[in-house]
């Protein structure tokens, strides 16, 4: 579409809404996917869009039903409340105040409300809208998000399609279903079998592309912020209220790669001055970290590259569920076939012995994988992370995690890196959770490991290497 435009009191032909395609609403209207969420940073118009959408859609199809919710009253009153009794009038229709609707001419009607609580979901379950339109999405649960959206249905001889739209920015207490769901769509389909990533899509637009604002005032009021809002607002980051690790960004401010990474990483051969992956070279110290679960809770095992530079680069991860351990430990031997594997620290309830003849510690050691046992503590586990998070070396970051890429990758550490939360009784600690990939991460770091060793370089003992001479002397 190209706009919308009415005729006022004064006879004058009107300009109400201009689909900005820098902000890709053009692209969010034009959309048949069944639900979109446009997603970005403050300032850029999210909630005039939703609005919009549903303002177009009730125009074209007579009787049309719309709900568009909000996670309050007071916000509702302060964003789209402020602006319907207006957009009604130009549009000829009314807006009933006490009970929140849009009535238009042709039948149709947008109805407002808000749903602060789980059982507030019960009011919308009788309900049948052909579009529902979630504004600041991250603000809800996820399923209040299912149990009203079941509320988006057309009839079969309907002249629509029935939609689910939203807006959000990256920051409440659903971003981390929300990213689950619209951007990464790592769905856990044992969970929901029925999800289809196809019907699912994210629009995103960032603060530089809203050609209204002054982008350099606004982004100085925003710095103000604390910084994990400031990039959620600012920069478009997911990160989530209480996150433990906070200091976990898959880019840096520049958008580059940063604790997340595309590719494996290359080392200069210091033979042929080639840069190569780095398992071309059989020397590269390679770590393993292991912790240990059968069901509910899973056996994780992370593979962890060491390189010359004291990086540690995770490149691999293998998660197993009612897996005996014998199994596992075959398993993870096969996996590391061919790598130089140093140590592989390891849960240290697998140690201990609980009336069966071989405790889980040593049927992995029978099998041919020795463990060296690490310490427990949930205090320590985010000290040491933190550590790994914020050394850098060579201007990058100490740890980096390798990005699904065939064999290689750890899909599940980077899903629930962001996601662990701090213990509400002790925020030095991290809550109990999701958390076996980053658990099995912490042994790793707490394990002192040793960086790799070029052999092409020579070790010159300190007893042989020349003396400096004196600036006394010199």
């Amino acid at each position: 579409m190209n706009c919308l435009s009415v005729i006022n009191e004064q006879g004058e032909e009107q300009v109400m809404y201009e689909p900005d395609p820098a902000l890709h609403q053009d692209e969010f209207h034009a959309s048949t996917t069944p639900n979109v969420l446009a997603l970005g940073t403050r300032g850029t118009g999210k909630s005039l869009q939703l609005r919009m959408d549903a303002i177009l859609r009730c125009l074209l199809v007579p009787n049309f039903q719309a709900l568009i919710i909000r996670r309050t009253m007071p916000e509702l009153r302060k964003s789209h409340l402020v602006y319907i009794e207006y957009e009604m009038k130009l549009l000829g229709g009314i807006f009933l105040r006490t009970i929140s609707t849009a009535k238009f001419p042709n039948g149709s009607s947008i109805v407002f409300a808000h749903c602060e609580t789980e059982a507030d979901v019960l009011n919308f379950l009788s309900s049948q809208y052909g579009f529902i339109g979630f504004d600041e999405l991250s603000t809800f649960t996820l399923n209040q998000f299912l149990q009203i959206s079941a509320a988006c249905r057309a009839p079969t001889d309907a002249p629509y399609q029935a939609v689910v739209r939203a807006g959000s920015n990256p920051l409440g207490v659903g971003a981390e279903w929300m990213e689950t769901w619209f951007v990464t769509k790592t769905v856990r389909l044992e969970d929901f079998p029925d999800y289809n990533p196809d019907d699912y899509q994210m629009i995103f637009s960032k603060l530089e592309d809203n050609k209204h604002l002054d982008h350099e005032r606004y982004a100085n009021r925003l710095k103000n912020l604390p910084d994990h809002v400031r990039r959620a607002w600012l920069l478009g980051e997911f990160v989530m209220e209480g996150a433990y690790f906070a200091d976990f960004r898959r880019v840096n401010d520049a958008g580059e790669p940063w604790h997340v990474i595309p590719t494996i990483p290359v080392l200069k051969d210091r033979t042929t001055n080639q840069a190569l992956p780095i398992f071309n070279y059989t020397w590269l110290s390679v770590y393993r970290a292991i912790d240990w679960g059968y069901f509910p809770d899973p056996a994780v095992c992370l593979w962890i590259a060491v390189l010359p530079n004291k990086q540690a680069i995770v490149f691999k991860e293998r998660t197993w569920k009612k897996t005996l351990a014998a199994d596992v430990a075959v398993q993870i031997k096969q996996e590391s076939e061919g790598l130089h594997i140093i140590e592989t620290f390891c849960d240290p309830t697998m140690m201990i012995k609980t009336g069966a003849v071989y405790s889980i510690g040593e049927l992995f050691e029978n099998t041919g994988v020795p463990l060296t046992a690490a310490k427990n503590d949930r205090r320590d586990f985010g000290y040491a992370v933190h550590n790994y998070l914020n050394t850098i070396i060579d201007g990058t970051p100490q740890l980096q995690i390798v990005k699904p890429m065939g064999i290689y990758g750890c899909p599940e550490l980077i899903r629930t890196f962001p996601q662990l939360r701090m213990d509400p009784h002790d925020p030095t600690k991290i809550a109990n959770g999701e958390d076996h990939w980053v658990v099995a991460l912490a042994y790793f770091c707490m394990g002192q490991a040793q960086p790799s060793r070029d052999p092409v370089i020579p070790v010159i003992p300190y007893w042989m290497q020349p003396k400096k001479r004196s600036r006394l002397y010199a």
